[in-house]
């Protein structure tokens, strides 16, 4: 018996799986501050850090961009036109959004505020002035794996 030769084939190149590109999270900051200087500050320092920012000047315009964007957190401040920062808390925890950390970036002291631990977390309260570094730090720790709004 003799063996029938075939015609030799070039060979294949290894196929390639197609490579996929590393997915980053966005987070979405909602900046609730009404001193532009400020929410233009903490916006740019945001920004850099990859985050994708929104400003609020006021606690009624935060809502309804809570409402519509759902962001990932809140930076908060606490004295605000139209409504306090504190009555934006509550209607965000009444609304069922639980698990938005939020920080509070105010000029006075913990103490002072009617907010009870329970209405704060997740979040943390600190006292202005802020450097740019320690609120994306802030915010780091926070968003650590988070990609959406969680609620």
């Amino acid at each position: 018996m003799s063996a029938t030769l075939l015609p030799t084939q070039p060979a294949r190149a290894p196929q390639r799986t197609a490579v996929r590109p590393k997915t980053e999270c966005t987070t979405r900051v909602l900046v609730v501050e009404d001193e532009p200087l400020t929410a233009e500050v903490f916006a740019r320092a945001l920004t850099r850090d990859g985050h994708v920012v929104e400003v609020a000047a006021d606690g009624l315009r935060a809502l309804h961009l809570l409402r519509d964007r759902k962001p990932s957190l809140l930076v908060l401040d606490m004295s605000l036109p139209a409504l306090s920062g504190s009555d934006v808390v509550r209607r965000i925890r009444a609304d069922g959004h639980l698990r938005l950390p939020i920080v509070v970036v105010s000029g006075s002291p913990r103490a002072e505020s009617s907010l009870t631990d329970g209405e704060l977390q997740p979040g943390v309260w600190v006292e202005k002035p802020v450097k740019p570094r320690d609120l994306v730090a802030l915010v780091r720790r926070f968003t650590q794996g988070a990609g959406t709004h969680p609620d």
